[in-house]
């Protein structure tokens, strides 16, 4: 499955650490690149 984040700070960093770890792909965008390594 792909899912897509937008905003990856504090909370959206950690739902995307938990969907990479249930085994899926994420797509995601934040204003900070250095937060961005999706």
């Amino acid at each position: 499955m792909e899912l897509g984040l937008v905003g990856l700070g504090k909370m959206g960093g950690n739902m995307r650490e938990r969907i990479r770890r249930a085994g899926h792909t994420v797509i995601g965008y934040d204003r900070n690149p250095e937060l961005a390594d999706v």
